[in-house]
């Protein structure tokens, strides 16, 4: 079966070219990126229970700042910045978000309330939604196709090794921050709260980092970049940040365009608002919202703005069982993380230290071997069969169901830390292989965009449903358990999504895709 990956020129078949030492620089310097961002991201997860006693909170807000408050606008942003990332220098795009999030996660250090904190969150969501169009569209441009799953899932490993920093770091200033801060030369050091202390920590370092990804040679690019910039990204903020998107569409689609846009708005607008009186969960419902709204209005926009890019994303059938399954897987595995260190230290009455160093060292060294197996098989399996990442994702959701319940049913600290090993060495295989099928399924100059597009919608459903939907059902029923368990119901969706992406995957082609984007208005490939 011919290969899905987008025609490459012949210095990319193997043996052909070796690959430049400056490309394996690069890939550690965004590796190193990718750490900061998952410190920066998963640190509310150990720091929790502390912030829950200090600020009085419940665990549905728990599970909002650790997840909502981030993802929403991490998506609203970053829905234009998988395009912009298409048309501007990535390193200097990726320097400004990475002082962004680096000084918001310290900034959340000085939040006394649930709405400071919850900014500052947001802060970080948007700092962050550079960071993946970027890095993969760096990565891609870098190394050739033969070796992008294996060297995406390199990179994705810094997910893994910064959220084991996170625990582990966070864990210890948590627990030893009233003996520490005696030796910190900072007046009022010890009138600082615990938690305050750690999200100043692990934020201020990520600064000196930006200097580093600001220094990177830009990889070259097949394709024109825009020559008027300024111009070019407002018109991308325009076409993705509420309310402006409406003025987009109506400039490019006419009256039928914004109608339907204006029916989406009030029909999300009134679900949220009925919900949000259900639950009593206002913030979250309408962040829900504005995330959903912004995400489909992006691709109503790309249908104008871009049809080739829109017929092989949102437009494409194959595209959307790809993102949508990779959502909901991580989902499970979504609230499965937020709530893990949660869980130790409130059923079995582990001290933050111990759980923190205990979970970041095994979690990081199951899930950066998962992975790195995960994408090194995918290559090879693609080899012999495009179906391989639906394959990967299904043994990687039903590897992960017994891992958790043995873990969830443990009452001692040892079987609970094996089993967080081997549910993070089953449930991190995949991220590779989706991450790699994203980019085969557009042209070259679609990669930012169609990185930024899969991760966007995978982090708006999973941080926004996982983290939030375990605390809810925990705060009605009392039990954390089941709400880490309920998460299970997505299973069976999640098989079904795979079983159809399998299909299609089986009938992918590069050269129908191609006559896809042609049909649509891409230029022949000769003229390219």
């Amino acid at each position: 079966m011919a290969s899905i990956a987008e025609e490459e020129p012949a210095a990319d078949a193997p043996g052909k070219t070796a690959i430049p030492r400056y490309a394996y620089y690069t890939l550690g310097v965004l590796l190193l990126a990718n750490v900061f961002n998952y410190i920066d991201r998963q640190i509310p997860s150990i720091i929790a229970e502390a912030i829950k006693h200090d600020l009085k909170l419940d665990d549905a807000q728990l599970g909002f700042l650790m997840g909502t408050a981030f993802a929403v606008f991490y998506a609203v942003v970053g829905i234009a910045m998988g395009r912009i990332s298409d048309g501007v220098p990535r390193r200097k795009l990726m320097a400004l978000g990475l002082t962004l999030w680096s000084g918001m996660t310290a900034l959340g250090g000085v939040a006394s309330t649930f709405t400071t904190l919850s900014l500052a969150r947001i802060g970080v969501g948007i700092g962050e939604a550079t960071a993946t169009p970027c890095s993969v569209s760096m990565l891609t441009d870098s190394f050739p196709a033969r070796n992008r799953a294996v060297v995406i899932g390199t990179w994705l490993t810094g997910t893994f090794i910064g959220t084991a920093v996170s625990l582990a770091v966070g864990g210890y200033i948590v627990q030893h921050w009233v003996t520490m801060c005696g030796s910190v030369p900072i007046a009022g050091a010890c009138g600082v709260a615990n938690w305050q202390a750690t999200l100043i920590a692990v934020g201020l370092p990520g600064l000196l980092l930006a200097i580093l990804v600001y220094n990177l040679r830009e990889p070259p690019r097949a394709h024109a970049q825009p020559k008027k910039v300024g111009r070019f990204v407002l018109s991308e903020f325009a076409a993705a940040i509420p309310p402006f998107t409406m003025l987009t569409l109506y400039r490019m689609g006419g009256t039928a365009a914004l109608l339907w846009n204006v029916v989406l708005a009030v029909a999300l607008g009134a679900i949220a608002y009925v919900v949000a009186q259900l639950t009593g969960d206002t913030p979250q419902w309408s962040a829900i919202a504005l995330g959903a709204y912004a995400v489909v209005t992006w691709g109503q926009n790309q249908k104008y703005r871009d049809p080739p890019l829109y017929r092989l994303t949102f437009g494409c059938p194959t595209f959307l069982l790809g993102v949508i399954s990779a959502a909901f897987i991580a989902a499970i595995g979504g609230a499965m993380s937020a709530w893990a260190a949660p869980y130790a230290i409130r059923t079995l009455g582990l001290s933050p230290s111990e759980t923190g160093l205990s979970l970041g060292l095994l979690t990081t060294g199951a899930a950066v071997i998962g992975a790195l197996v995960g994408g090194t098989a995918t290559d090879r399996w693609k080899r012999r069969d495009q179906r391989a990442p639906a394959f990967i994702g299904a043994i990687a959701v039903l590897g992960g169901l017994p891992s958790m319940i043995f873990t969830l049913a443990a009452t001692e600290s040892t079987p609970f830390f094996v089993g967080m090993f081997i549910y993070a060495l089953t449930t991190s295989i995949w991220g590779g292989a989706f991450a790699a099928l994203a980019q085969d399924l557009v042209l070259p100059r679609m990669r930012g965009a169609a990185a930024s597009a899969f991760a966007l919608v995978s982090i708006v459903v999973a941080s926004s449903t996982g983290p939030y939907w375990a605390g809810k059902v925990s705060a009605v029923t009392g039990s954390l358990k089941t709400g880490i368990l309920s998460m299970q119901l997505l299973l069976p969706i999640v098989l079904i999504l795979l079983f159809f992406l399998a299909r299609r995957l089986g009938a992918v082609s590069p050269e129908g895709r191609r006559a896809r984007a042609e049909a649509a208005g891409e230029p022949a490939l000769s003229a390219t």
